[in-house]
């Protein structure tokens, strides 16, 4: 495909919007909001196809929301995405936009839906977007590991480009899966040669300019380069830069943090390394929670009950340190103010998290959500005509959609407790309308006509 087709450079303004969606995503997918998450980021992976981050998080997003069950009863109605799902194509005619579309919406359904990864996989590439489509087929072959189809195609692609290591994966699996893979057997001798050639060539050293890519015909992959402009001026930020970026595209996050953390000794005062650090240190926390939680899961016990608990103090600490370092650097930002109020209000402290959410309601597209969370910590700490005032406030300001759901069923619960039955009886008719199997407010109906009535 020419490069005209290739999708243009995402402008500052776009990229702006794009990130405090990829932000409010993130949010809502840690308080357990996966749809509205999904919504999030699905604009930022059509809106900026090349950022691996942006697509990993919606996948990431869409797993968790269905427990991570690769398999069972989740997905027992769906078509197994196995055979075929390499000859998944697209119309060359759609833009990528539109074929990454097709693609979210398929993966909503089943996020290991092994023929859309291919099917974006296929599009990056042909849009000259290595890295992505790279890795919408590492996805593809991760959900259908043996489909001999699917780990051909990968291999091909990776062989294409010199990512030897990868690429030998995928042929060794073919063969195993199919010993009598005449191709895979040839593949894998010619790539061993080629990466031996390479590595001899490369032994043989020589100056060589630093570029952006893997070079595997230098033997130089971006991490050497790195190394290499870092040993030669240690105050090179970009190479910094660079070296994090990569090893958290490979998912290696000790190198991500062990890169900031160098940094910071030649740039102690550089928000971009002091921010990046607390960033990769709260991923790391948060996937230590999380496989502690599975084991939890699997197998209870008091020891791991201590350890998950240890985790998530761990966990709630490092996120708190983001965001107040966040907040250090803009301090005028509605969104953080939001956030911190948030944690604060989970973790029961509600005066504190009050000051927060009175911060970020100047903002006028938040304004709403602040009214609703306000309404909640007035309540919590028993201010209740703070806590209506505030909940008629919420409801007056919101559009149709959850957080009005859930202004109204609140304002309904809180009412009743005050023997306010009128107002608890408009409160959930109002919301009955909107939606009738909203929790239990059918049974609140009956409930508030009774005691109207007597």
């Amino acid at each position: 495909m020419s490069n005209s087709d290739t999708p243009s450079e995402v402008s500052p303004a776009i990229r702006a919007r794009l990130q405090k969606c990829f932000e409010y995503g993130n949010q809502q997918m840690q308080n357990g909001n996966h749809d509205y998450a999904t919504e999030m980021f699905i604009q930022c992976v059509v809106g900026d196809p090349s950022n691996l981050i942006y697509m990993n998080s919606f996948i990431v997003n869409l797993r968790r929301k269905y427990g991570n069950q690769k398999k069972g009863s989740l997905f027992g109605f769906l078509k197994k995405p196995g055979k075929g799902a390499a000859g998944a194509t697209y119309n060359q005619k759609d833009s990528l936009q539109k074929v990454l579309e097709d693609g979210c919406k398929k993966l909503c359904s089943n996020p290991w839906d092994t023929a859309a990864f291919v099917m974006m996989g296929k599009a990056c590439l042909d849009h000259e977007l290595v890295e992505p489509g790279l890795a919408y087929l590492k996805h593809a072959v991760e959900s259908s590991p043996e489909d001999i189809e699917v780990n051909r195609l990968a291999a091909t692609e990776l062989g294409d480009r010199y990512i030897y290591d990868q690429a030998l994966i995928c042929w060794q699996r073919v063969l195993k899966l199919n010993p009598q893979d005449t191709e895979a057997g040839k593949k894998i001798s010619d790539l061993m040669m080629e990466q031996t050639i390479q590595k001899v060539q490369s032994n043989k050293g020589g100056a060589k300019e630093p570029v952006e890519a893997d070079d595997p015909k230098a033997g130089l992959t971006v991490e050497d380069q790195c190394e290499k402009r870092i040993k030669k001026d240690p105050k090179d930020r970009e190479a910094y830069l660079e070296l994090a970026d990569y090893s958290f595209q490979r998912g290696n996050y000790r190198k991500v943090e062990d890169a900031y953390r160098r940094a910071l000794r030649e740039f102690p005062d550089d928000p971009a390394f002091s921010l990046g650090l607390l960033e990769i240190q709260r991923t790391r926390a948060r996937e230590d929670y999380n496989r502690a939680k599975t084991i939890y899961d699997k197998n209870p016990s008091d020891d791991m009950k201590e350890k998950l608990q240890k985790q998530k103090a761990d966990l709630d600490q490092k996120s708190l340190a983001l965001i107040q370092a966040k907040l250090v650097q803009s301090p005028d930002s509605s969104q953080l103010h939001f956030e911190l109020g948030q944690f604060l209000m989970k973790h029961g402290q509600s005066k504190e998290a009050i000051t927060e959410f009175q911060a970020a309601k100047a903002d006028v597209s938040m304004k709403g959500d602040c009214l609703l969370a306000l309404a909640q910590c007035f309540q919590h700490i028993k201010q209740y005509r703070l806590a209506m005032s505030h909940y008629e406030q919420a409801i007056a300001s919101l559009a149709e959609g959850e957080s009005l759901k859930q202004a109204l069923y609140l304002a309904t619960r809180l009412a009743c407790g005050l023997n306010k039955f009128d107002e608890a009886d408009d409160f959930a008719n109002r919301l009955a309308a909107i939606d009738f199997s909203y929790k239990d407010i059918g049974d609140l109906l009956d409930k508030i006509a009774e005691k109207r009535h007597n």
